[in-house]
């Protein structure tokens, strides 16, 4: 099991979308195990990535991971919008931002007119010069995967390398 962090593991899964945008989805969770730090699941129709990030209320987290042995097709529900990079039209977005003072009282409005701007949208692969919007994330209370002793190991090293990453940055973190 190779485990990957930062700049590696995100080259890493930028690769395999790049190589197709179709069907991912990325799942947030509290750690049902080791209740300090976050889960991700990162999923697209061929393989499942499993990832531990110290915190989600911070511009960069420390993040861990390693593609895991699951089944893909458990986390292919169309029930959620699909993530990926969704190019975005100046014009629109203008709009967007003119209107929004007629809109900031009704924020379920905004929210509408702007998921239906993104859900129109396929997902792409990003070039430079362009906008994009990138997501959705979707953030639950519990992991989608159905914790066995695999699991229970594979986290546990996650969590394990997040604390060595996390010692070495700061000498006072237990």
């Amino acid at each position: 099991m190779d485990i990957l962090e930062g700049n590696n593991l995100a080259t890493n899964l930028f690769e395999r979308y790049s190589a197709n945008s179709r069907n991912w989805k990325f799942v947030v969770s509290v750690s049902q195990l080791n209740g300090n730090f976050y889960d991700a699941i990162v999923s697209n129709p061929n393989e499942v990535w499993q990832l531990k990030i110290d915190s989600i209320y911070k511009p960069n987290p420390l993040i861990v991971g390693t593609k895991v042995d699951v089944d893909p097709v458990k986390f292919n529900d169309n029930t959620h919008m699909p993530f990926g990079y969704r190019k975005l039209d100046p014009n629109k977005i203008g709009k967007i931002l003119s209107n929004i003072s007629g809109i900031d009282e009704d924020t379920n409005a905004l929210n509408s007119y702007i998921t239906s701007i993104i859900s129109s949208t396929e997902p792409e692969i990003p070039s430079p010069n362009n906008s994009y919007a990138y997501g959705p994330f979707l953030f639950t209370q519990k992991n989608p995967i159905k914790v066995d002793e695999y699991q229970k190991k594979i986290s546990d090293k996650l969590a394990n390398r997040l604390k060595d990453k996390l010692r070495l940055l700061y000498s006072s973190y237990g």
